[in-house]
């Protein structure tokens, strides 16, 4: 039997046939992380976990005060770069990284199918 570490590292494989994913991270809510994918080792897992969090759990603050509901994306852009994160469930959130060749409606088509998967696992 898999463990779930296991399984949401399957859920990161799955993620990474999408193009233009540099970076997969599945992280606690607390900004703990769970498991990832490293593209080129340039950029720390545990800082985009903890940074991640902290932006969401500003997001649903603000969100929760202006219309009383908690975010499912955020998405911030800049010149070259995509840093999505998607809220799985109540206790895990999934982060990408998506370079300019990235297709940003493909990839939030496939981070709601492993958002519900690993709502299932956790």
């Amino acid at each position: 039997m898999e463990t779930k570490s296991q399984s949401l590292e399957k859920v990161l494989n799955d993620l990474s046939t999408v193009g233009g994913i540099e970076l997969s991270a599945i992280v606690s809510r607390q900004g703990l992380l769970m498991v990832s994918r490293e593209g080129d080792g340039k950029l720390s897992s545990e800082a985009i976990a903890a940074l991640t969090a902290t932006l969401y759990m500003s997001a649903e603050s603000t969100t929760m005060r202006l219309i009383e509901q908690k975010p499912r994306t955020i998405i911030v852009e800049t010149d070259d770069r995509h840093l999505i994160t998607y809220a799985a469930g109540p206790d895990a959130l999934i982060v990408v990284l998506v370079g300019k060749d990235g297709y940003i409606g493909l990839v939030l088509n496939e981070l709601k199918k492993a958002a519900e998967k690993v709502k299932m696992i956790i």
